[in-house]
């Protein structure tokens, strides 16, 4: 029987119980072992308070952590995962019963290391239609089978036994700005590992007002942009010909997406903010060239 280790990191939020409980609910392929590897991020032990007297289906280990940084917790779930399976899901996010079934089945069609599924915010009722219609929490990793070169730590399941990548690690570098997770499974894609997106892995995040004050969306729109030019560079210095065309397009892009978000403003709130967060993301790109630090998120 193989075994598959689900890695939370979590600081203690409420939230945590209902993932656990809907991972209770999951539908589990056959001769496979599942059990729940919770990181205890909070030096108060905010984790294991709340968990002390959970009774529920899945086996969970409590980690002490302590360390305030989702790198050095997501660590912690690798060293301590047990079998050739891992998954990594979020403290404040809730599985469809079928989602480990259809992780699995887009591994073995598409013969992949890795899948990628998608995360679908929940927001608040109070949420104007039109920053609901721009969405700007969801990140569209494509449709079923199609190939990447990173991945997320939201909805993941991937093979943890290949020597190639089975000695990597999160970035603690990374662990408090964020985008430790493009980076850790975009060396795991350097390294070898096939990477491929599934579009019916069905999990569903709740969207805290906070996350959506206009600061913040800024702020990760920004960091999702510095992140992304940080790794899909690697090393190349910033006034190689390969870098200075991407930051060029990046310019470009930046400027079109501001452009077009002010003239749609009077018609299409929605959209008008939906290309303004593309031009940010833009703009992130160029804030790797400067060599600025990443945007804190935590």
């Amino acid at each position: 029987m193989e075994h598959l280790t689900i890695g939370i990191a979590s600081i203690g939020r409420s939230g945590l119980l209902k993932m656990l409980s809907s991972l209770d609910e999951i539908d589990v392929p056959a001769d496979l072992s599942v059990e729940i590897l919770v990181a205890d991020d909070d030096p108060a032990g905010g984790a294991v308070r709340l968990l002390s007297d959970r009774k529920g289906k899945l086996p969970v280990r409590v980690l002490s952590v302590g360390s305030r940084n989702i790198a050095t917790a997501r660590n912690a779930c690798l060293d301590h995962a047990r079998g050739m399976w891992m998954a990594f899901v979020d403290d404040d996010e809730i599985v469809a019963r079928d989602w480990l079934v259809r992780l699995f089945a887009a591994m073995n069609e598409f013969r992949a290391d890795v899948v990628v599924g998608p995360v679908y915010p929940v927001y608040p009722p109070e949420t104007p239609d039109w920053l609901q219609r721009a969405n700007p929490l969801y990140v569209d990793w494509g449709r079923r089978g199609a190939l990447v070169d990173t991945g997320r730590s939201g909805n993941v399941l991937f093979r943890r036994d290949d020597a190639r990548w089975s000695a990597l690690r999160f970035d603690a570098a990374l662990g408090r700005s964020g985008g430790e997770d493009t980076d850790f499974f975009h060396r795991l894609h350097r390294a070898g590992a096939v990477i491929v997106v599934t579009d019916d892995a069905r999990i569903e995040e709740e969207a805290p007002a906070a996350r959506l004050d206009r600061g913040y969306l800024r702020r990760r729109a920004l960091r999702s942009g510095q992140s992304y030019a940080r790794f899909r560079l690697g090393g190349a210095g910033r006034y190689r010909p390969r870098s200075l065309a991407f930051y060029a397009l990046a310019l470009g892009k930046a400027a079109v997406g501001f452009s077009f978000a002010l003239a749609l403003r009077p018609f299409d709130r929605g959209r008008s903010f939906a290309l303004m967060q593309k031009g940010w993301l833009n703009v992130g790109k160029l804030r790797h060239f400067a060599a600025l630090e990443l945007p804190t998120m935590y």
